[in-house]
């Protein structure tokens, strides 16, 4: 079940990924906290796709010390839901700050910098 070889590098450096997106998360949900009216379905849209990254983010991670080849149906799990989370976690994030700025920027009294015709 657990892998032969361990690299503590890879270990160390995937497990930073982690600790920096727990800290990322930390930081907009106390954003959210402190300024309600700028969260929303936007914000939340956003922490749904960083709180996806971290799945995928941790799976990345356990496949490290976890043999998860030892099973072609554990494999596959593995790799569509790492996979799942770091792609759908991608469009999530991207379509919430989308959304986001535009309502920032309607909020702020802001217009767009480019020209529509």
């Amino acid at each position: 079940m657990f892998l032969d070889e361990v690299s503590f590098l890879a270990i160390f450096l995937e497990g930073l990924k982690i600790i920096g997106m727990i800290f990322l998360l930390l930081t907009l949900v106390d954003g959210s906290d402190k300024y309600p009216f700028l969260a929303g379905t936007r914000w939340n849209m956003i922490m749904i796709g960083f709180v996806f990254m971290l799945i995928g983010f941790a799976f990345d991670w356990s496949d490290e010390f976890i043999n998860y080849k030892a099973s072609p149906v554990l494999n596959t799990l593995e790799i569509i839901i790492e996979e799942v989370g770091l792609i759908g976690g991608l469009f999530f994030v991207t379509f919430g700050f989308k959304s986001w700025f535009r309502f920032m920027s309607r909020f702020l009294g802001i217009s767009s910098s480019r020209r529509e015709n």
